[in-house]
């Protein structure tokens, strides 16, 4: 497969941004976030006969509804000064490129799940790395045309300013002008992170991303989990259709890759070492009171579950299960504290950062990040076009990071596990992961 880059340029926005919204400082939730750029991409089929011939070139009508997003969106036009902790909405743009892939969209969807990791980042505008230089901008978009007709839109969000909710809310305003639907009132973003979070000189979670992936050695498998899987899943933990609020089937999910990691671990080293693993929780609905969900910025903390040297070893799938529940019913019942306990509240979210970055460089521990972006409205994202019919995230620098989607069906989940070659390899091989996923 080849894409050809027709075009790269700058974006502005369509109204340029007032001079008394210059500068925009960052909040200490956006100071904890990681320095990479965060990669979504969403795939349509070839357009309803007659839509093109209303709407215009697809590219070309994207590029003018995005200008127009980024009079509201004004941040993303800027760029990060790092020493300042600030962004400076100078009105500098977007990237915008525009491709042509010589497939069909259709050889994309239906190939080999190892094959779609290896290619999906060729629909990204750029590669992912660090980003939070001065000459970094804070999005970039990529317009990929497909022989069918078809097209992908691929996104780079810095994660310094933006969060998901952030990005689908972008996504979402966005889409709505360019299908002829927007309302002001729907979808303007409030600039009220350092309102709540003002800074504190904090450290970003360090992932170690490099700024460039160019010899880096990881491997990337899309692990599918249909619904009727998770339903059988339900019933390893007892869940009883009738009785009690049904297990999240992300939290099943974590729980047997989880359990498939430290096995993995031990079956090399006869124990398994000690193992920390993170999850993002998102803020916007669980702090009293909540907080707008069209907020922009970084609106997210960190659930922590860990297990001493040799402790997962003899823990069975609703063991591990049992662990992740009871730290996200934990991370939830604190998050109420945040806004209203002063000192404490901001203990809630720094400490499981201060604990993630020390375990992150412990070499006497597994570490492990896996963040859900399921339930976001990927595939509400109607541009005039119609609906997408996959989305995806890409393939990151990044070892021992779980991703993990809605498929387009919404009773799965996809996940994009980052591992290096061997575990990759030894996953695949994992009698309990192959009864239950298809890789």
């Amino acid at each position: 497969m080849e894409v050809i880059t027709y075009s790269s340029d700058l974006v502005k926005p369509s109204t340029p941004t007032p001079t008394n919204l210059r500068f925009h400082k960052l909040s200490f939730t956006d100071e904890l976030a990681p320095t990479i750029h965060v990669p979504l991409i969403l795939y349509y089929p070839p357009p309803p006969k007659g839509v093109t011939d209303k709407l215009g070139n697809i590219s070309d009508h994207l590029k003018v509804s995005i200008s127009k997003t980024l009079s509201d969106f004004y941040l993303l036009s800027g760029r990060h000064i790092r020493k300042l902790s600030l962004i400076d909405c100078n009105n500098q743009g977007i990237r915008y490129v525009v491709g042509k892939a010589n497939v069909k969209l259709s050889e994309i969807i239906e190939s080999e799940n190892g094959l779609v990791a290896n290619i999906v980042n060729n629909f990204l505008p750029c590669e992912i790395g660090e980003a939070d230089e001065i000459d970094d901008p804070m999005l970039s978009v990529k317009v990929t045309t497909f022989e069918c007709g078809g097209f992908a839109i691929g996104m780079c969000f810095a994660h310094r300013l933006s969060d998901m909710g952030t990005m689908c809310n972008f996504i979402s305003n966005w889409a709505s002008r360019s299908n002829g639907s927007y309302e002001y009132e729907n979808f303007s973003p409030i600039f009220n992170s350092a309102v709540y979070f003002p800074q504190r000189g904090l450290p970003e979670l360090d992932l170690r991303v490099p700024r460039s992936s160019l010899g880096v050695k990881n491997a990337v498998r899309r692990v599918l989990f249909k619904g009727k899987v998770i339903q059988e899943m339900r019933k390893m933990v007892g869940f009883d259709a009738n009785g009690s609020r049904r297990p999240s089937k992300i939290q099943l999910v974590v729980a047997l890759l989880w359990q498939a990691f430290v096995r993995m671990d031990q079956e090399n080293n006869g124990q398994s070492k000690a193992s920390f693993l993170i999850q993002p929780v998102g803020l916007r609905d669980k702090t009293v009171p909540e907080l707008p969900s069209n907020s922009f910025g970084n609106f997210w903390g960190l659930a922590t579950s860990k297990l001493g040297p040799g402790e997962g070893d003899e823990l069975d799938f609703q063991g591990f299960f049992n662990i992740l529940r009871e730290s996200i019913k934990k991370r939830a019942r604190d998050c109420a504290k945040i806004l209203t306990h002063g000192e404490e509240g901001y203990e809630v979210i720094i400490n499981p950062y201060l604990e993630a970055n020390k375990n992150i460089a412990d070499s006497e521990v597994n570490f492990y990040l896996f963040t859900c972006w399921s339930k976001f409205p990927f595939y509400e994202a109607d541009f005039g076009y119609g609906k997408p019919i996959w989305s995806s995230t890409g393939s990151l620098p990044v070892q021992n990071l779980v991703i993990m989607m809605d498929d387009h069906e919404g009773d799965g989940v996809e996940a994009w596990v980052h591992l290096d070659e061997n575990r990759i390899k030894e996953l695949e091989q994992d009698s309990h992961i192959k009864a239950y996923a298809l890789m």
